[in-house]
């Protein structure tokens, strides 16, 4: 896709109905785009942005002024992060939070009160704040303050012996060539500076004077605000940060480490984490990306995968902040950015991680019954349970498993029992397959947490389909913690099927149906509860479009089932699953379960030479010869169990390209072909087909393109009708949301 910065900004720009704006995008090596779209200001007279322009930079005058400052005197010796700040503040107050606290801003300080109209310098606010004190205990909670990096930039003074803006000009603006920066701009500087809002406190145009109400009451220069500086500057900030020339290696390290907050990871050291693309803050897609923000509309992102950074300065609250729209600007702008840079790669994060990104909003003080299994972790690999642990006024009443049990290492079809424990774990798959009225009773929500495959053979939509009915009838409300479909959303495979009702069939929709577990949540509602109360809610993705597939989502990836073991495995599963219904070995009994397809009367020779290339795009196949033998726990009696077997050996090259649906037909075709007599068909092979269709077809000789384009109507009408969460990545370049219609 072609991307225009340029006019990615001018979008941002006039979509948010912001002023102007200006932004760079730099590397290691050089800057890679640099410009300036709009206006500086508006009144009285209208004057252009350019790329020398002085903004406020606001909040982010905490990461880069601040920490920096702190972090420098930490690595001197001259402090630690661990000290109670009584020990350098002395007020009493101060003795229950540490430094690191307030850098994490867990110190449990308010957020924020209005409190510039009552105090008139730096040492009035602090006993303001000794006077407010915490409202929790330290550690336990994030809430970002201003007040907490207010009493960083006191610290700065009291260790350096310098005024905190003596103090960052000397050893960090100067030292890096930023010539522009600095708090309180001197008047030579104020016409190029671009002014902020018409203050009805001030009753005056800021211009070349902090917008920030505290920060202007104490005169200017505070920890929190107060910053002013160009993106020329920034970039010289940004290129030396990722070069290790602010931070040595050892501290950059600790400041990027996500998961120092155990309840909210994307805290780091003075710096956001990991950013969330729905968010306002905008975001560079890697995990190891870090970055700030400020309120007057400046925003910069550092990404140490690649060395890139990109910094986008705005007045978005001129001349008024009913105008300011800071989360358009930077969403347009930075979804370009990530698109042009990172064309297919992203930081997702799942319906756990937004579940503890929003502090378990809606479940807070409720009581639960969760459906999951070992498989739903969060981003750092965490279980559902340790996330929900975290905050501790959820009562989790019981918990319910699907196929392969609560710890996913029963094989594929064995019957899971029920464990009775501290919190029960009730088995649904086995005797029974839903919940009793008694089991949901009790319950506020029944929250569903399963890392589905994206195929239809797969049980679990089945076992949140039988918890949707037990719900729809008690009128237990449902939340789907959604995650991304590891096969991605933008192909559509197979047949739809006629005959359902089965564990491995048990809706209407094809084979590779497209949808996240939440969509298909959605889909179930409409087609099968559409008459009853089902109250349903799915916490989306973030970061997540259609054509994403797993590899591309910078998820850890657990085995959802003992034969899925990564996420290649599941994409060729759509198509491989199949031979399950025929007398052939699917690959178990080896160590690469469903990518290697045999049988001891097998010619593979013959069927691989009758493969067209259409047939096999994305794919690799290759002959290889195998014996299965028993896996305890994945496959104890493989088919041909110790029989020399002749096999065809499947390597996935290009995902994107891959339709292994029609690879997998192509096989069947070619074997049904050269060898009539030996190949069977298992009564199964049509419950896996969800109906008799394409036995039907394969039997009567048609090739598998053929029967790959007798499913084009059916899927192109399914796709019309199909619940869609998430965009096309040219939907959210757009701002275009019709796909939710």
């Amino acid at each position: 896709m072609n991307i225009d910065l340029k006019e990615a900004l001018e979008k941002a720009v006039a979509m948010s109905k912001s002023p102007g704006a200006v932004a760079l995008v730099g590397d290691s090596e050089r800057v890679l785009f640099e410009d300036a779209v709009g206006w500086r200001q508006s009144i009285p007279q209208t004057l252009p942005a350019s790329v020398d322009t002085i903004y406020d930079l606001a909040s982010l005058t905490k990461p880069v002024a601040t920490t920096t400052a702190i972090l420098q005197l930490r690595d001197a010796g001259k402090l630690d992060l661990e000290q109670p700040v009584s020990e350098i503040i002395p007020i009493a107050a101060f003795r229950s939070f540490t430094i690191r606290h307030l850098l994490t801003h867990t110190s449990g300080l308010p957020g924020y009160a209005l409190w510039y109209k009552e105090i008139h310098d730096l040492n009035e606010m602090i006993q303001r704040i000794a006077a407010a004190g915490v409202e929790w205990k330290a550690g336990t909670r994030r809430r970002y303050s201003d007040f907490g990096f207010i009493l960083l930039g006191k610290i700065v003074e009291l260790t350096a012996g310098d005024a905190l803006d003596a103090y960052c000009t000397k050893n960090i603006f100067t030292p890096l060539g930023m010539h522009r920066t600095s708090f309180i701009p001197p008047k030579a500087w104020q016409k190029k500076c671009a002014p902020t809002e018409q203050c009805p406190w001030r009753k005056r145009l800021i211009q070349g004077e902090v917008h920030d109400e505290h920060a202007s009451a104490m005169g200017g220069v505070a920890g929190h605000a107060g910053l002013f500086s160009t993106v020329q500057d920034l970039s010289r900030f940004c290129r030396a940060f990722l070069e290790g020339k602010v931070l040595n290696e050892k501290t950059l390290a600790e400041v990027e480490r996500i998961g120092q907050v155990a309840s909210y990871p994307w805290q780091g050291l003075g710096w956001q984490l990991d950013p969330w693309s729905c968010g306002a803050s905008g975001f560079l897609p890697t995990r190891r990306t870090l970055g700030h923000t400020g309120w007057t509309g400046t925003a910069l992102w550092m990404d140490h995968t690649q060395n890139r950074y990109a910094i986008l300065l705005s007045n978005t609250c001129h001349p008024s902040r009913k105008n300011r729209d800071n989360q358009t600007l930077r969403q347009i702008f930075f979804h370009h950015v990530a698109a042009h840079y990172y064309p297919e790669k992203r930081n997702v994060h799942t319906g756990i991680d937004r579940l503890a990104w929003d502090y378990f909003a809606p479940l807070r003080g409720k009581r639960i019954g969760v459906l999951t299994n070992h498989a739903a972790v969060d981003q750092m690999g965490h279980s559902l349970l340790d996330v929900l642990r975290l905050t501790p006024d959820i009562t989790i009443k019981r918990l319910f498993s699907p196929e392969h049990g609560f710890r996913g290492q029963a094989e594929a079809g064995e019957h899971v029992a029920t464990q009775t424990k501290t919190i029960p774990v009730i088995s649904l798959y086995g005797k029974r397959k839903q919940p009793t009225a008694e089991e949901v009773s009790d319950l506020d929500y029944l929250i569903v947490d399963l890392p589905d495959i994206g195929a239809r053979y797969y049980t679990y939509m089945a076992t949140m389909k039988a918890c949707m009915e037990t719900c729809a009838k008690t009128r237990i409300p449902m939340i789907i913690l959604d995650r991304p479909n590891p096969v991605g959303g933008a192909v559509l495979e197979g047949p739809i099927a006629t005959d359902y009702g089965k564990d491995v069939c048990c809706a209407p929709i094809p084979i590779r149906h497209g949808m996240t577990l939440g969509e298909l949540a959605l889909y179930f509602k409409k087609t099968f509860f559409s008459e009853h109360p089902l109250s349903l809610q799915v916490i989306e993705t973030d970061s997540w479009y259609r054509a994403l597939h797993y590899e591309a989502c910078s998820l850890p990836w657990v085995a959802p089932s003992p034969n899925i073991p990564d996420p290649q495995t599941a994409l060729v599963y759509l198509g491989t699953c199949l031979f399950e219904g025929l007398n052939l070995n699917e690959g178990r009994g080896t160590e690469t379960p469903f990518r290697l397809i045999g049988a001891p009367w097998l010619d593979t020779k013959r069927v691989l030479d009758t493969l067209q290339p259409q047939e096999t795009l994305g794919f690799e196949l290759y002959e290889r010869a195998y014996t299965p033998r028993a896996i305890p726990g994945k496959a104890s009696h493989p088919q041909y169990q110790d029989e020399a077997c002749h096999g065809i050996f499947i390597t996935l090259k290009d995902p994107q390209k891959a339709r292994p649906l029609t690879l997998a037909v192509a096989l069947i075709v070619a074997m049904h072909r050269f060898h009539k007599k030996s190949l069977k068909f298992d009564p199964f092979f049509d419950t896996l087909a969800g109906g008799e269709g394409l036995r039907t077809q394969i039997q009567q000789g048609k090739s598998a393109l053929e029967i790959q384009e007798s499913w084009t109507a059916a899927l192109a009408q399914f796709d019309r009708k199909r619940p869609r969460l998430y965009p096309t990545l040219k939907q959210l370049l757009e701002g275009d949301e019709s796909y939710k219609a």
